[in-house]
């Protein structure tokens, strides 16, 4: 048998009983004040549960929903009255609108919130199937019993795959199921409509337990082929289907907003009443990224997920974070007093428009991205260097394996084995792990076993892959029988992980037209175009506020007290209010936080794509394209406003 925890079924009974998350207690309390969801609603409600293994029922679900939104009403309406803000004019309005959104976007939010999460279980259990049949496949040529095979692959995944299958042993072990064929049977009806393949594997799996041993290997062999053939059509079809989403998006959701809002000084101008700034921000700074995230979040919803995020909580470097820690108050001492400083000058500032109020605007988005980028690069490029350091040993293992297994097959000993690959292999980072191996046998006598999994000495503390550790201990117990299938299963696994390897590579590959448009949009398009706007929109409130000063000085020449200066000055400010446009600071500050907010969801929906659901990646992605989004965005609005100033000689007269 493999090496399975102790107690297995406590082990189990632990894990199901005690998963409950503040939603799931936010619903249980919700019940007490019921309210039913329609027929439909609570079997979409249930489905939703099952398949998350939520605790939580259709009723609390829907009551929580309800009860949420009534009590944000009640508190936004309240905390609004208390600071003086809701009156009965215009901004009441306002006021009362951005209410009615936000409580409207929070409501559907936690509608579907349940299908949410079945949504996000799925994905997320997409990300580990491929290693799942590669684990029970590799468990299979140890032992032929399925439920070995389930253990192996539960006790060394991390994922809701592996509480999917843990699940599926309990209840077997509470005699939910009768036997191990009807659990795997009910699991594969789950998974059926989500991923053919995968059951198909399963199946194959299931199959080969009453084969001979060379057909068992063959059969072993073609479902993870089965597995990788499937995913890679999945995500061709993915990729292509894709593309006009993104096109649309950065058409639609990015470009036209931001050009649209060029013309918006000029609205302020001659429709002071309609055009007020803020229904530009709940317009630009709430609904409209809503929708963009909600445009994206439903494309990537439908992506295959093929990409497991490797395990690097046991390496010895790896520091786990606390709430409060040096990065996030050095991150926080970056960001505040750039804010602080800018916000102040803006605010005892009643000009409408000067050149020092768009730098101190600009400052004020300069110190929310550099905050967040300090933040997102800092906490987390330690840990990139540690999860590099295993993906590389994990990807060199398996032409490590394919040397070894080469070698033992024509009867060599395992001794001389190692000294024989280790030069072949001394370019390989994955070297020094058979290097301690051998070591750990000829100093100290050790067994195979306890070469590598030793608690002091063994090779593994050094090489923390959980994908490592998995296979080297199937390996272990398939050497008992012998140095030859040993060896066999060496380049059978071997060819299993450079399969996994390549097809990983030509997904990339594929989504690689779809990564770099939303790379270019990040980068280039969304800074670029926000600063041209800034710029443009600044010029445009320049040259009305001289305009402004040049009627003035007009009607000062030709005596302000004639008839002709009133009327001119009358005709001017009735047809152009100056004094309502809406300041550059403020505009600024809309076009520079909605900039902010899209290249950051560009950001984490590019790493999603390329590297899974993986919240380290994320938070690196989103600190580097910040920053330097930040940087094009802040340099394109000060250059072409510098530009076009000093080509335009009126305003040496209107100045």
């Amino acid at each position: 048998m493999l090496d399975i925890p102790e107690d297995y079924e406590e082990f189990l009974r632990k894990i199901i009983e005690e998963r409950k998350g503040l939603y799931e207690k936010l619903c249980k309390i919700s019940e007490a004040f019921p309210i039913p969801p329609s027929k439909d609603l609570e079997e979409k409600y249930n489905e939703a549960i099952d398949f998350a293994h939520l605790n939580i029922t259709p009723k609390g679900a829907f009551s929580f929903a309800i009860l949420a939104s009534i009590a944000f009403s009640i508190f936004a309406l309240f905390f609004a009255f208390i600071l003086g803000i809701l009156v009965f004019d215009t901004s009441s309005i306002s006021i009362v609108i951005t209410i009615v959104v936000f409580d409207l976007v929070l409501f559907y939010y936690l509608y579907n919130y349940p299908l949410h999460l079945a949504t996000v279980f799925r994905i997320k259990a997409s990300s580990e199937m491929i290693l799942a049949v590669v684990y029970m496949s590799i468990a299979m040529r140890v032992t032929p019993n399925l439920e070995n095979a389930v253990k192996f692959a539960a006790s060394n995944l991390t994922g809701p795959l592996a509480y999917d299958l843990k699940q599926m042993l309990w209840n077997l072990y509470t005699r939910k199921f009768d036997s191990i064929s009807d659990a795997i049977d009910a699991f594969q009806t789950k998974w059926k409509r989500e991923n053919v393949e995968f059951v198909e594997a399963i199946d194959l799996i299931q199959t080969s337990m009453v084969e001979s041993t060379e057909r068992r290997e063959r059969i072993l062999d073609e479902s993870v082929s089965v597995m990788l053939s499937g995913t890679r059509e999945r995500m061709n079809r993915y990729a292509h289907d894709l593309r006009a989403p993104i096109t649309i998006l950065n058409a639609m959701g990015i470009l036209l907003p931001i050009i649209g809002l060029v013309f918006f000084p000029m609205l302020t101008i001659f429709l002071p009443e309609v055009a007020k700034p803020v229904f530009l921000i709940i317009g630009y700074n709430f609904i409209l990224p809503i929708t963009i995230f909600w445009m994206m979040k439903s494309s990537l919803e439908k992506r295959p997920y093929t990409f497991y995020q490797p395990d690097i909580s046991k390496h010895p470097k790896f520091v786990h974070e606390k709430i409060f820690n040096k990065v996030l108050i050095i991150s926080i001492l970056i960001s505040v007093p750039p804010i602080a400083f800018g916000s102040f000058m803006m605010g005892i500032s009643g000009e409408v428009f000067s050149f020092d109020l768009l730098i101190y605007s600009l400052l004020v988005v300069a110190g929310i991205a550099g905050g967040i980028s300090f933040y997102c690069i800092f906490s987390a490029i330690q840990k990139i260097k540690i999860r590099e350091e295993v993906v590389k040993i994990e990807k060199e293992f398996s032409e490590a394996l394919f040397q070894l297994g080469s070698h033992l097959v024509r009867g060599i000993p395992l001794e001389k084995t190692l000294k024989n690959i280790t030069p072949r292999i001394k370019d390989l980072t994955i070297s020094k792990f058979f290097e301690v191996i051998l070591f750990n046998i000829e100093s100290f006598g050790m067994t195979l076993e306890q070469a590598i999994f030793d608690k002091e000495f063994g090779a593994i503390k050094f090489y923390p892959s959980k994908t490592i550790n998995a296979i080297m201990r199937a390996l272990v117990e398939i050497s008992k029988r012998g140095m030859v299938v040993a060896s066999k299963a060496m380049m059978s696994v071997s060819d299993h992980l450079k399969n996994v390897s390549s097809v990983e590579e030509q997904l990339k590959d594929v989504l690689s037209e779809v990564t770099s448009t939303m790379n270019v949009q990040a980068l280039i398009l969304a800074p670029l175009t926000s600063g041209i706007v800034i710029s443009l929109a600044a010029i445009m409130i320049h040259v009305m506020v001289g305009f402004k000063e040049m009627v003035e000085n007009i009607q000062t020449s030709l005596g302000g007290a004639g008839a002709f200066g009133n009327i001119g000055g009358g005709l001017f400010s009735s047809l152009i209010n100056v004094n309502e446009m809406v300041p550059v600071y403020i505009f600024q500050l809309i076009v520079g936080i909605y900039m902010l907010e899209v290249v950051g969801m560009l950001a984490i929906f590019m790493s999603i794509i390329n590297n899974g659901d993986e919240d380290l990646m994320k938070r690196y992605t989103l600190g580097k394209i910040m920053l330097i989004a930040t940087v094009i965005y802040i340099v394109v609005a000060v250059l072409v406003y510098s530009s076009f100033i000093s080509m335009m000689p009126v305003f040496g007269m209107v100045e």
